[in-house]
């Protein structure tokens, strides 16, 4: 009876996200990047009744602090402006620091609480698009996808002296080899991840390649196939065991961490797959989608166990805060949805 037990306990208890709060018009063009502040848990409040920080990037050139809590919604606090061109990724780390990746091929680092910029990395052309901050904060690194050079670029977070100390290392792209498609033009690095315990990164490309390195030895370690278009987004699952992928062929694969093709996918997206967020211990994810919708998959059975309508465009970002089981999402709209994780 024991695991008959444990498999009806798993059907009962199915994830559900029920929507909390909007912000309509949060910007004045649309939101390509969403991301909680991990830090902002304080003044000794129970983790459900305190407020948290939500921030946002848009087109509009700006990137947005916004105070947020279950019964008041959204306070705008602070305003960064210069964003140029617009935001294209935002992270925040445990310390308190923020990274924005623009189109002006710029990477700018600030401390949210002091509103200043500890550094501003400016690149000679498109060479920056997603970015995130390594898991454990006093490793004090930022993993960059690389953009048109391909591959991935880590940078230390640091006040320096010296800003050519910046840039820890370039990881290559790895493209597949053979025909003539390699031999014209890198591809475009589009998405990254830590694993969880940071001792390695997976880096997506516009030509479906997932590039997987040991963050310490910066070294290739694996390169996952399955995709042949752009795979927007990676998360790795909670547990560290799967990494999942978000791509413009509609749908998401799923690799065990050390083969590499895909052991599943997950499929019901009627366009591009373009963020995606692993939930709880690791048995769930969520994704958002061209098609306008936000859809909540279990893992273990490959299942859409839900979907949202919450927008009326492309879901271009989602954020997770796991300590507050709170989901952002950010989208074409002008729009930003908060729910709650249950």
């Amino acid at each position: 009876g024991g695991e008959a037990a444990a498999a009806n306990t798993i059907t009962i208890t199915t994830m559900r996200l029920t929507t909390l709060k909007r912000k309509e018009e949060a910007h004045e063009d649309e939101i390509w990047a969403v991301a909680w502040n991990p830090r902002k848990n304080e003044a000794g409040l129970g983790e459900n009744d305190g407020k948290k920080e939500l921030l946002t990037g848009s087109v509009d050139e700006s990137c947005k602090v916004w105070s947020y809590d279950k019964a008041g919604g959204f306070q705008l606090e602070q305003t960064f402006e210069k964003q140029d061109l617009g935001v294209v990724s935002v992270d925040v780390n445990a310390a308190g620091l923020c990274a924005t990746s623009t189109l002006d091929c710029s990477v700018k680092i600030f401390d949210i609480k002091e509103m200043v910029v500890v550094a501003n990395v400016n690149f000679p052309g498109p060479e920056n698009w997603s970015l995130a901050f390594h898991p454990n904060v006093e490793t004090e690194q930022i993993a960059l996808a690389a953009g048109i050079k391909g591959g991935l670029g880590l940078y230390k977070t640091s006040a320096l002296e010296d800003e050519s100390e910046r840039q820890v290392c370039h990881l290559e792209p790895q493209p597949s080899q053979g025909g003539a498609k390699s031999t014209t033009q890198k591809p475009f690095a589009l998405g990254c991840a830590y694993h969880p315990s940071g001792t390695k990164i997976a880096c997506s490309h516009s030509d479906g390649h997932i590039a997987l390195y040991d963050v310490e030895a910066q070294k290739h370690i694996l390169t996952f196939a399955g995709h042949s278009k752009p795979v927007r987004d990676l998360t790795f699952t909670t547990d560290g065991n799967f990494l999942i992928s978000a791509c413009d062929d509609k749908t998401c694969n799923l690799y065990d961490i050390s083969s590499k093709m895909p052991i599943g996918n997950l499929t019901g997206h009627d366009s591009s797959v373009l963020c995606l967020e692993s939930i709880g211990d690791g048995g769930y994810c969520v994704t958002g989608s061209s098609d306008s919708k936000t859809k909540v998959w279990e893992i273990r059975s490959r299942t859409c166990v839900q979907t949202l309508s919450e927008h009326s465009g492309p879901i271009w970002d989602l954020a997770i805060d796991n300590t507050s089981n709170l989901l952002a999402s950010g989208s074409e709209d002008g729009t930003v949805v908060t729910y709650a994780i249950n």
